[in-house]
């Protein structure tokens, strides 16, 4: 089962990726979900990022949304699937290209302080300024989140979706990461 789950997912990102280069935007059900959770501000944030990125962060969302009602302490769902819908709007469109993806997720996970070595806020640097990207989209993501007056609790989730888990138990937070983990 575990096999077919990762042929399913490999399907997927060589689809999505085919979507983006296309132009093809999000299917209307998707775009109605999103809307339900988000308000001018958030859509304007959430359609400024990448069709990949979109559909990862609905997936995340839904994925949310499927294990908030078994899961206590979630004071307010609508702002916890605000901030997953929102987690990834630091990276704006076209600031990472669908070829370093991968190369950029790996670097993140194998070689965290190289990452931040390798770092570099040049665009003419298109790999180094990818991996610049991914390093500060949840800072960047939270500081346009809060220019555009959405919630405290939405920015401190989008800022913290990658921290290190705190000490005491956030339930928000520790389901936000494990929906972006497995999504």
């Amino acid at each position: 089962m575990a096999a077919h789950g990762r042929e399913v997912g490999v399907f997927m990102g060589w689809w999505e990726r085919l979507c983006y280069s296309l132009g093809i935007k999000l299917s209307p059900d998707k775009q109605a979900f999103a809307k339900e959770y988000l308000d001018d501000a958030g859509w304007f944030l959430f359609s400024q990022m990448s069709l990949l990125d979109q559909r990862h962060s609905l997936r995340v969302a839904r994925y949310i949304v499927r294990k908030a009602a078994f899961q206590r302490g979630i004071a307010d769902l609508k702002e916890l699937v605000q901030a997953a819908l929102l987690h990834d709007a630091g990276k704006i469109k076209g600031e990472i290209l669908w070829l370093y993806r991968l190369p950029v997720r790996l670097v993140r996970d194998l070689l965290p302080r190289g990452q931040k070595r390798w770092a570099v806020r040049d665009k003419s640097r298109s790999f180094r300024y990818a991996l610049y990207v991914d390093l500060v989209h949840a800072t960047r993501g939270a500081y346009m989140a809060k220019s555009l007056g959405l919630s405290p609790k939405v920015v401190s989730l989008i800022k913290r979706h990658h921290d290190p888990r705190p000490n005491f138990y956030e339930p928000e937070l520790a389901l936000l990461q494990e929906a972006n983990s497995r999504n």
